[in-house]
């Protein structure tokens, strides 16, 4: 059933549509008014009467494609159809051997022309601001049309008109002639219209103004043309109080009519862009439905389809229940989208469960009705990878600042060392002196010997426990960086080490510990494997730390695991050959 009134409807747009062309071509076929007076503007100019065709003839044909092209935006197609129908009523208006019925039902008409295209001028651009102020707009332009077509037929007698110019002969609606009350009517629409027509230009160019960069790309061949008819409106209005009689023949009004033409033809131009550009839209999404198999990377969705719908500034945010907090493709967390001047945000849902929060150009009204079955799909598969990904990567911080957890008890174990058992160490070393110069000064050789051998363990234990303090944090690595470090470490080394330290500057502390360690591990491994000496190459390159050791020793048969997994702690990657290790490490 729903199909059958679809259809009905298409067809009665259709009809309407013949209706229209009929009437627009039907002017062109008008008898000339016989009388000096011009009554219309095409009997004046062969230009005027054809642009005048055109743009009614345009604009009919812009409903139909915007009909046909934009099923979820019908409005559109109507309001333009609408408005190529009501244009042509100028035309008849002034044919002074026409019906009389005819001719006042067109005055009727025409009084409406400024409402309904100011009604698709502004349903059809692509801002958010003012609403309501919109609303308001064309509610009144309505309103006030409707009022002062009611007032001027039931009270305009054209004999008493003195502004008569296009039809002064007929009013088949007259029902008791006030020329005052009539001529009121007509100085309060002629002002009102142009207070309104001067309202949409501020409107539109308000929201130009707010509209982001593709919002205002698409807006422009719609409301452009709409703010250049609402000129011509403001400047008919003017040049109608001046002059006592409106005249084609006056180059002022025909310059004002050639005007409002071509913005009508215009705007006709730029519905049939729009809806055309839907079309390529719908096609782009297709080839991206298409490109679903192809299990593409990360983010790449999300390029597609703003490439697809031609708005380089979408972003699409996947909410994850589970944290409760959105991330992007590679589920790094991102801010909650919020919709601001010029953009706005798409919800999509999939069987009853938010996807993702498309962020893109309020121009983009109908993006949820063409993002199909197969994008929701795809953006659910590619919600679910990132979610692994934010796993992965919580995990990895995790385990980074476990790392960083132990490298901090590391660092206050080799204080505790150095500053309390290490200081007590060697202040029972001075106090064993002293007591062995005392028992030398006594003569007490035993004794002197007893504590010459305890000073010599007292230092062994010193030695010792420096050993031991260097081996859980080496202080230099912290107070003086890494290139002192690794070069302390080669000169403690069991075998040469040269030491090509091309960064002098500090480092975070993870990025210097990880670096340290891996030449300290790769050494180690070295000298076990019978090494005969090993070169330490660290460089930066495009914000990583390059740590590179080889050496000439046996091939290598550990994985070394410790090294792999402090250097994935902080977001790095290791090469491990037989007799060397490439480790690169973020330094941010």
């Amino acid at each position: 059933m729903a199909s059958a009134g679809v259809g009905r409807a298409q067809a009665g747009r259709l009809v309407a549509a013949l209706v229209g062309l009929t009437a627009g071509l039907l002017t062109l076929a008008l008898p000339p008014s016989e009388g000096p007076p011009v009554t219309t503007y095409t009997e004046a100019s062969a230009t005027a009467a054809t642009l005048f065709v055109v743009a009614g003839l345009g604009m009919t044909l812009a409903g139909v494609v915007a009909s046909l092209t934009q099923p979820g935006r019908r409005l559109i197609g109507d309001l333009a159809l609408l408005a190529g129908f009501l244009w042509f009523s100028p035309a008849w208006v002034g044919w002074d051997l026409g019906p009389s019925v005819v001719r006042n039902l067109a005055m009727v008409a025409a009084a409406f022309t400024l409402p309904v295209v100011a009604h698709l001028v502004l349903a059809s651009s692509s801002g958010r601001a003012h609403p309501r102020a919109a609303a308001v707009l064309v509610g009144g332009l309505y309103v006030e049309a409707a009022l002062a077509a009611l007032g001027l037929s039931l009270f305009r007698d054209p004999f008493f008109d003195p502004g008569c110019w296009a039809n002064c002969t007929d009013n088949v609606f007259l029902v008791r002639s006030l020329p005052a009350a009539a001529r009121w009517i007509e100085v309060a629409d002629r002002w009102f219209v142009a207070a309104a027509a001067a309202a949409l230009v501020a409107i539109c160019a308000w929201r130009l103004a707010k509209d982001s960069g593709p919002a205002r790309r698409v807006a422009m061949p719609v409301v452009g043309p709409g703010m250049l008819f609402a000129g011509a409106v403001v400047a008919h209005a003017v040049a109608a109080q001046r002059a006592s009689v409106e005249s084609p023949s006056d180059p002022a009004f025909m310059t004002i009519f050639l005007v409002g033409s071509a913005a009508v033809l215009l705007l006709a131009a730029g519905v049939i862009w729009g809806a055309l550009r839907t079309l390529v839209h719908r096609r782009s999404v297709a080839r991206v439905v298409a490109s679903l198999g192809e299990a593409p990377a990360p983010g790449s969705l999300e390029s597609a389809l703003a490439r697809a719908v031609g708005d380089p500034g979408l972003r699409i945010a996947y909410w994850l229940p589970e944290s409760d907090q959105y991330v992007d493709a590679k589920g790094r967390p991102v801010p909650a989208p919020v919709a601001g001047s010029g953009w706005a945000l798409t919800t999509l849902v999939r069987d009853g469960r938010r996807i993702a929060v498309v962020s893109h150009a309020a121009a983009l009204a109908e993006l949820e009705r063409e993002i199909g079955s197969a994008i929701r799909l795809g953006l659910e598969n590619e919600r679910l990878q990132a979610e692994v990904l934010a796993r992965l990567e919580e995990l990895r911080a995790s385990r980074a600042r476990i790392v960083e957890t132990g490298d901090a008890e590391r660092i206050r174990l080799e204080r505790d060392l150095h500053d309390g058992a290490q200081q007590r160490l060697l202040a029972l070393s001075y106090d064993i002196r002293l007591a062995r110069a005392s028992a030398e000064e006594d003569g007490d050789g035993r004794t002197a010997r007893l504590l010459t051998g305890a000073v010599d363990g007292v230092q062994a234990a010193v030695d010792e426990l420096r050993e031991l303090a260097h081996g859980i944090y080496p202080a230099i690595l912290g107070e003086a960086g890494l290139a002192p470090a690794l070069e302390t470490l080669a000169d403690a080394a069991t075998l040469p080490v040269e030491v090509r330290c091309a960064t002098a500057r500090r480092l975070p502390a993870p990025v210097e510990t990880a670096a340290y360690l891996v030449v300290s591990e790769t050494v180690d491994d070295a000298a076990h494997r019978g090494a005969g000496y090993a070169a330490v190459s660290v460089t930066e390159e495009d914000g990583r730390l390059v740590v590179t050791v080889e050496d000439d020793g046996s091939r290598r048969t550990s994985s070394m695991v410790r090294v792999a997994d402090r250097i994935g702690s902080v977001g790095g990657s290791v090469i491990v050959e037989p007799t060397m290790i490439r480790a690169e490490i973020p330094c941010e």
